[in-house]
């Protein structure tokens, strides 16, 4: 499949570019210079071809990430298959225009020249950037243009590919600082995101195909959650809503924490979403390189379970993205929990289970009425979702709930699996979870 990375200065509309093809709100769109830092990769359909995008950060001459930033822009340029340059219309022409253009031209790669904001009355500058070559002229805002870029795109990229199919998706996530990104960098070996010091150097979801033991995985990184407090700044806050949009399209997620700061509120906030969404989960205490006694390691397990009881079927793996530390056991757990959320259980088994549970302590019944649990049936795997049919399930209690939810896991395991179960009332459909 073509990778076609989209390049230029910050804020010359990258980002609104990349959503416009893939006809996805994957990237950070503001008109604040730098707001993608890690390259961001989308499927998108040209014509009845598809390829792979790679949205990147704002080509700079000076700043604080500058450097970084633009090893990213290289490393995408040199891993794709087309480049777009895009140029802004309303801007004079800069040096970091300059070196782009010198940098694209050296690689031998078919590349097309693109002036942004065409259609803005404030294009003074529109012809200067002629001297680079031959230009498409567009509105990535307004669409403009946009089929000429495309049929150009087709005459470039390879013939139709099926969109890759993953063995799963996961989504490494946690609050800001914890190592997401230099945990993702160890498991890759490679500098794939941004890493600092600094909070909040991730901004976007940066996705990453990952092949392991003959298993093709996609890999998300994403930016830290932070408390509504400390997201102020709309960057901030955009960057919370891009993370949890990635546990939604995750099939399981990696719940990064700090073993030297130990657990806070926000981790027990983030992992309680990942269990309402029904998601895959390994806890991975991140850091334990700077934890000197490492037989302490239990009672952190234990003291992670006592604060977080919603997350108890959770593996917890102790890692260091510094010594590479159990990336491999890592991503055997992955697999492992892929397996078991994929498994289907028979009905009479369920039902023969159920019973049992039943018996060892059955529903209370509300005001002299009966209160019956019919049978079960398993409907969905990944997550794996089982529905109770019941003669009032508007009365059943959370206490006997979660009675019935912990009594399954003990039963079937489901090691890393927030499984999913809905009474439905036999009568009338009407469904709670």
């Amino acid at each position: 499949m073509s990778k076609i990375a989209i390049v230029g200065k910050p804020n010359v509309g990258k980002s609104t570019l990349f959503n416009a093809l893939t006809k996805k709100n994957r990237s950070l769109v503001l008109d604040i210079p730098g707001t993608t830092r890690d390259r961001v990769f989308e499927y998108g359909n040209i014509n009845d071809k598809e390829a792979l995008f790679i949205d990147t950060g704002g080509f700079e001459n000076e700043g604080e990430f500058a450097d970084k930033i633009n090893e990213q822009v290289m490393l995408a340029i040199d891993s794709s298959d087309a480049i777009i340059v895009v140029f802004d219309a309303t801007t004079p022409i800069t040096l970091q225009d300059e070196e782009i253009v010198k940098y694209v031209q050296k690689q031998n790669k078919p590349y097309i020249l693109t002036i942004n904001k065409s259609d803005k009355k404030e294009k003074e500058f529109i012809y200067d950037y002629y001297k680079f070559g031959e230009m498409i002229e567009i509105s990535a805002a307004h669409r403009m243009n946009l089929s000429i870029l495309k049929d150009k795109l087709y005459d470039l990229i390879e013939e139709d590919a099926k969109k890759a199919i993953f063995d799963a998706k996961i989504a490494i996530v946690g609050r800001s600082n914890v190592g997401k990104s230099s945990l993702l960098n160890a498991i890759l070996n490679e500098e794939r995101s941004v890493v600092s010091d600094k909070v909040g150097t991730t901004t976007d979801s940066v996705d990453t195909p990952y092949e392991f033991e003959g298993k093709r995985y996609l890999l998300v990184d994403t930016a830290g959650i932070r408390r509504k407090s400390k997201t102020k700044k709309s960057l901030d806050k955009l960057a919370s809503i891009f993370s949890i949009f990635s546990i939604d399209r995750a099939d399981i997620a990696i719940l990064v924490l700090d073993a030297y700061e130990g657990l806070t509120s926000l981790d027990k906030q983030i992992g309680n979403i990942i269990v309402k969404k029904h998601k895959g989960v390994i806890i991975a205490l991140n850091k334990w390189d700077l934890i000197h006694d490492k037989d302490k390691f239990d009672r952190y397990a234990k003291a992670i379970k006592n604060e977080m009881p919603f997350l108890s079927f959770a593996p917890i793996i102790p890692t260091s993205a510094t010594e590479l530390k159990n990336t491999i056991r890592l991503l055997k757990t992955v697999s492992e929990i892929s397996q078991i959320c994929s498994q289907r259980i028979q009905t009479s088994q369920l039902n023969a289970d159920l019973n049992r549970i039943i018996k060892a302590n059955a529903p209370f019944s509300k005001k002299g009425k009966e209160l019956k649990l019919k049978y079960m049936t398993q409907v969905e795997t990944n997550p794996p979702h089982f529905v109770i049919f019941t003669n009032r399930a508007e009365d059943i209690e959370e206490n006997y709930k979660r009675y019935i939810r912990n009594s399954m896991y003990k039963i079937y395991g489901f090691k890393g699996c927030s499984i999913k179960i809905t009474y439905r009332n036999s009568s009338n459909d009407e469904e709670f979870e």
